[in-house]
């Protein structure tokens, strides 16, 4: 959960692997982690949150992955999803 909490610090950073250079690259390397073949729905809800975000700071990978993600999710889920981005969102706003 640590890992999480530091990749999502937007002003502060520290890449994790070489490959992470900006936030958003950690963010897709969540959603990627989250989203592979055999995972559950929290993780879909989780992975579709993280995309989202990279998403919102101009990563098209991550648009790409957030769609393929949805599709495999249903309304419910999605809903989710986007509750605990803004949640998080607001979180990280009035913080």
């Amino acid at each position: 959960m640590s890992e999480i909490i530091d990749l999502a610090e937007y002003r502060d950073v520290t890449p994790k692997q070489v490959e992470i250079r900006l936030p958003e690259d950690g963010f897709v390397y969540l959603g990627l982690s989250l989203s592979g073949e055999c995972a559950s729905a929290d993780d879909l809800v989780n992975a579709h949150k993280w995309f989202s975000l990279a998403a919102m700071r101009g990563s098209r990978q991550a648009r790409v992955h957030r769609l393929e993600v949805s599709g495999r999710m249903d309304g419910e889920q999605i809903s989710r999803a986007q509750s605990e981005l803004h949640a998080f969102a607001s979180a990280r706003l009035s913080a």
